[in-house]
């Protein structure tokens, strides 16, 4: 089976991505199969010999999405590494502070739990009633 790599120049949600990916150097790739990693794998920080790529792990939030971290693994001293995932702990960051804000906003302006509850399960459905007890 043949795997397509893109770069953030000609995926489609160039906009979007660049924004979540604009702090990483041009080195790095997000594949057509949703994997964040190096064009070029690291070198080992153990013994300093080129690492091979390992599949990745993946990274989520339910109700939110996930990400796929490209990790590696060193062919003579097994050690292994994995991607930074600063980015998308930063997303979850926005977003739960976006949500908390307008749970405030809310509050502010005199909306019941009951009111607040039913508005987020329409935001953010959670499954289950974190608001009103």
């Amino acid at each position: 089976m043949v795997s397509v790599n893109t770069n953030l120049d000609n995926f489609s949600y160039w906009e979007i991505l660049s924004s979540i990916f604009g702090d990483y150097l041009s080195d790095y790739v997000y594949t057509a199969t949703g994997i964040f990693r190096r064009m070029m794998p690291p070198v080992c920080p153990e013994c300093g010999m080129a690492m091979n790529y390992n599949g990745y792990n993946t990274y989520g939030k339910i109700g939110l999405g996930s990400v796929k971290i490209g990790r590696y693994i060193c062919p003579c001293c097994g050690g292994t590494s994995e991607e930074e995932r600063d980015f998308w702990e930063k997303l979850k960051g926005e977003f739960s502070g976006v949500i908390n804000r307008i749970t405030q906003l809310m509050r502010l302006h005199h909306v019941s739990y009951q009111g607040i509850s039913d508005i987020m399960e329409l935001i953010y459905p959670q499954g289950k009633d974190t608001i009103f007890n």
